[in-house]
């Protein structure tokens, strides 16, 4: 007979408990920017107006973050706004950054700052974009030129978010700005680019101030065969997971070996089961199958990604091999159930215990996201959030979820449940 037990894990003192948001899913009005221009030419499906109004709200939303126990919060700065015509720079832009920043350090939370979430300003989207031959040296003065305002303030740095994923939709998919069909070519320039943008940007960082610690924010699938007794499957999974969860270390690797990040940001969602299908790309890296047969049923979120909690400390062990502390700079689940919800966060969160329980050197951890905002493609229809959006009154609602997640964030540990065998 089998009786549950318990035992708490403890987080290691000052670990970063936050949420996790980008400037164009939740400001509103970011009409400088590629996505923008496209929504309202109607190119893309949805478009996002006002979205959660933060550029106005930002000081109620950090209450939120604040009463909700958290003390770290993951943002963006738009380059569009800051720099709205190639060479013009808004100062009163600048300066809003600024403030946003000072709020959350007034509060006690500490900001986790990214440089580039996707979007782009128009102008550089006209001029080709992150696969031009330009691209490096645009973002480079960008960044030399907000870096100082807000240096003073910020300690941890992401230059550049999901590199595999922009290029994967902007290029590979064709369903993100610039919205121009598929092309493998550009997709390697842009690829090569970023990682060159993000050298350069960790240099700037570096000699601006000697305490900063700057990574990227890389999503990494979990990535299995469909069949590890087919080679091909094997083959498939080896060729994905190469593409998807090595090659921008490769890029920075490959051209100029050293070190130039000082912590790995992960993105964990899902698992990615692969299997070889000779039809286009999926001959080369394989294709995503949904069957049950791994010996137990698998479960989706509303976007069809795959739940699969081990798979987070899986991937944390992985990265652990760079020998650099790792922060898990988003993790979250898009769904309209909210036990779910629930389920997802503390199965995850469990494995994150037993991660640093293992001595994993690992500094924070991040929800995707704090509220419902505009999810790019899939518009105001997918839900992540922590707390529901009114999107008439712009009223935050908590969610059961959250509150589960302020008792972790207080406490700073993770009850497991454990099976006890007795005599019966």
């Amino acid at each position: 007979m089998q009786i549950p037990s318990t035992r708490s894990i403890r987080f290691p003192r000052g670990f970063l408990w936050g949420t996790a948001t980008a400037s164009h899913q939740v400001e509103g009005g970011n009409r400088w920017n590629d996505w923008w221009q496209l929504e309202q030419a109607g190119r893309l499906p949805y478009a996002s107006g006002d979205a959660c109004r933060h550029y106005e709200l930002f000081e109620q939303d950090f209450d939120l973050v604040k009463s909700s126990a958290q003390n770290a919060h993951r943002l963006s700065i738009e380059w569009s706004r800051i720099e709205p015509a190639e060479g013009h720079w808004n100062v009163d832009a600048i300066n809003h950054y600024v403030s946003v920043v000072r709020a959350l350090r007034q509060r006690g939370i500490e900001p986790l700052l990214t440089l580039h979430h996707f979007s782009n300003p128009q102008w550089f989207a006209e001029r080709g974009g992150w696969h031009a031959s330009g691209a490096v040296g645009l973002f480079k003065r960008f960044v030399e030129r907000v870096i100082p305002h807000l240096i003073g303030d910020v300690r941890l740095w992401l230059t550049i978010n999901e590199p595999t994923v922009y290029v994967k939709r902007a290029y590979i998919s064709g369903v993100w700005p610039p919205c121009a069909g598929r092309s493998p070519w550009k997709a390697v320039r842009a690829l090569r680019n970023m990682m060159s943008a993000h050298r350069a940007a960790y240099a700037i960082l570096h000699r601006a101030r000697a305490d900063v610690l700057v990574g990227f924010a890389h999503s990494t699938p979990w990535v299995v065969s469909c069949d590890a007794d087919r080679v091909l499957d094997r083959l498939a999974a080896f060729a994905r997971d190469f593409v998807l969860n090595r090659l921008p270390y490769r890029l920075l690797d490959w051209w100029r070996p050293s070190r130039v990040f000082d912590f790995v940001g992960v993105n964990y969602y899902t698992r990615s089961v692969t299997r070889w299908r000779l039809s286009g790309l999926a001959a080369l890296v394989g294709a995503e199958c949904r069957e049950d047969h791994h010996g137990e049923p698998r479960s989706f979120n509303s976007l069809g990604w795959e739940i699969y909690p081990c798979g987070l400390r899986e991937t944390l062990r992985r990265m652990a091999r760079f020998g650099v502390p790792l922060i898990v700079t988003e993790n979250g689940i898009s769904t309209r159930d909210e036990q779910l919800r629930a389920r997802f966060l503390q199965q995850h969160l469990r494995e994150l215990a037993l991660a640093v329980e293992e001595g994993l050197p690992i500094l924070g951890y991040f929800y995707w996201t704090l509220y419902d905002n505009f999810e790019w493609t899939e518009g105001y229809e997918s839900s992540f959030g922590l707390s529901a959006v009114d999107r008439l009154t712009q009223r935050r609602s908590p969610r059961p979820a959250a509150e589960a997640y302020m008792r972790i964030c207080t406490d700073n540990s993770v009850t497991l449940e454990n099976p006890t065998s007795i005599d019966s």
